[in-house]
């Protein structure tokens, strides 16, 4: 069963943090390299959630 209050934490922090990064990524003065940053922080974020949920079938 879905967690309504996890899920609404989720939307709120991504309403919040979702302009702050993509500001940060596309800032004039920044490196090529933050786009390739932020999208590992996912892939790895995304890896550990579903490991922990034991997703792989160990």
């Amino acid at each position: 069963m879905l967690n309504h209050r996890l899920a609404a934490l989720l939307v709120l922090l991504a309403c919040v943090i979702s302009p702050l990064t993509f500001h940060w990524i596309t800032a004039p003065g920044g490196s090529w390299l933050r786009p390739y940053v932020a999208w590992l922080l996912v892939v790895i974020a995304t890896w550990l959630w579903q490991r922990r949920r034991g997703q792989y079938g160990r």
